[in-house]
């Protein structure tokens, strides 16, 4: 466990949905949903979120759309035997190729994100080209089929406007562009007079364009709950980010990064819970810089923090796969869950070698006889028992701390209570920097 570390927990978002919300869009946001539903008017970045993630649903509404219509116009030839036989080739042609044809191409659009003016256009185009389709063959099947066929189609045609979601000028035009056609082909009827031509086109453009309302009012709906969605997650980004501040504040000390005593504690209670880690393979290591209160009060406390946090950084890296905290002040411990006498003696020494090659000065140390000026540290390592609760492990520790600090300072000492002493290494005198004398690196059996 790398010291320090916490990651927030959260589950991933993989909807279209989850945008990164910016202050500007949380702004916008509050206003539209602050005035009436309406009223309510994107700007251009908004319209792109919510066309980005409008689109799953509005692209599988439309390409089902197609399918089921298609399948209904091949449907149609069959029928039309029964209406109309002298017209099945026509109405094969028709109703069983160009219509389906003409589905499945726009299908092919609709397969991914267009822009909303290709969405709009390819609708059009294709109520259009049926409604002329249509048209054709309902002024071939002349008598009731010319009407009964036109006002089937002008049926599908509004049904398709409540429908299909795309930009309301778009359905404006696919309304205009259906009403157009049809009172084409009424106007060129026989069977009725140029008055009744025009009111019927009238009557059936009036309930279009109420389908054109309605679409627009779903429209308007289908934002303002894109807009509710947006303010729930940026609220529930906020929360998730206040809970993570507040879990960094209670589990990480603030100077140094690193786990703080707390965290050191968690982890104890949880090693000692768990009944696969054999106890004798727990290590503490509880480490102190060296006549701290000599910096502190010489160079001041800007100084003194300076010379924690690059300690308790290099601490981190000599430890590297293990768990450091900042157990108080100048004093860390270091736990290693699963380790031997060997590696936790190994991990000990490169800490202390490691802070000595810092060679941060020390104001309050005068040398003398040839002695060192630069911030060292002492460690007091101490190995778990069965028989010993974790607080009994952490004052062998602390002993064997107070041990190497009574045995000249720079050095690691292992505690008395560890019953496998002489399977330690045995010390060997440490380089010192050049121009600086060597301090003998001790172990306590």
């Amino acid at each position: 466990m790398k010291s320090g570390a916490r990651r927030l927990n959260s589950t991933p978002r993989d909807d279209a949905a989850s945008v990164s919300m910016t202050p500007a869009l949380e702004a916008e946001t509050e206003r539209l949903l602050s005035q009436r539903t309406r009223d309510i008017r994107f700007s251009p970045e908004m319209v792109r979120l919510y066309r980005a993630k409008d689109w799953p649903q509005r692209s599988k509404i439309a390409r089902a759309w197609m399918v089921w219509v298609g399948l209904i116009s091949l449907c149609f030839v069959p029928v039309s035997y029964l209406l109309a036989p002298d017209l099945l080739w026509l109405t094969a042609a028709i109703s069983g190729l160009l219509v389906p044809a003409l589905h499945a191409l726009t299908y092919l659009v609709w397969r991914k994100p267009r822009s909303a003016a290709v969405e709009g256009l390819s609708l059009m185009l294709l109520m259009s080209s049926v409604m002329l389709a249509y048209g054709y063959l309902a002024a071939a099947a002349g008598g009731a089929g010319y009407e009964r066929i036109l006002i089937c189609v002008m049926y599908a045609n509004t049904i398709a406007l409540v429908v299909l979601n795309v930009d309301y000028v778009w359905t404006l035009a696919m309304m205009a562009s259906s009403a157009a056609i049809f009172f084409g082909f009424e106007v060129f009827n026989p069977q009725i007079e140029l008055r009744e031509a025009i009111g019927t086109s009238i009557f059936y453009a009036i309930g279009m364009y109420a389908a054109t309302i309605a679409r627009k009012t779903q429209s308007i709906l289908g934002q303002k709950a894109f807009l509710m969605s947006l303010r729930n997650q940026y609220r529930s980004d906020a929360l998730q980010s206040a809970n993570h501040q507040l879990e960094i504040l209670a589990t990480r000390d603030p100077l140094t990064g690193l786990a703080n005593r707390r965290s050191a504690t968690d982890l104890i209670d949880r090693l000692w819970r768990d009944k696969t880690i054999p106890k004798a393979r727990i290590a503490f290591i509880m480490a102190d810089i060296d006549l701290f209160k000599l910096l502190n009060d010489t160079a001041g406390h800007a100084a003194g923090d300076d010379c924690i946090r690059r300690v308790a950084q290099t601490i981190a890296e000599s430890v590297r796969e293990d768990a450091v905290f900042r157990y108080g002040g100048e004093e860390f411990l270091v736990i290693l869950a699963d380790t031997s006498p060997d590696r936790a003696w190994s991990i000990a020494q490169r800490i202390r070698s490691s802070v000595e090659a810092l060679a941060i000065v020390n104001p309050g140390i005068h040398p003398a006889d040839g002695s060192s000026d630069v911030v060292t540290i002492s460690l007091g390592v101490a190995f778990a028992r069965e028989d010993a609760a974790p607080e009994i492990v952490a004052k062998w520790a602390d002993d064997a701390l107070y041990d190497a600090k009574r045995g000249g300072r720079n050095v690691v000492f292992l505690s008395n209570a560890h019953a496998a002493a002489e399977d330690m290494p045995q010390a060997q005198p440490v380089a010192a920097p050049s121009g600086r004398s060597a301090n003998s690196t001790r172990m306590m059996g």
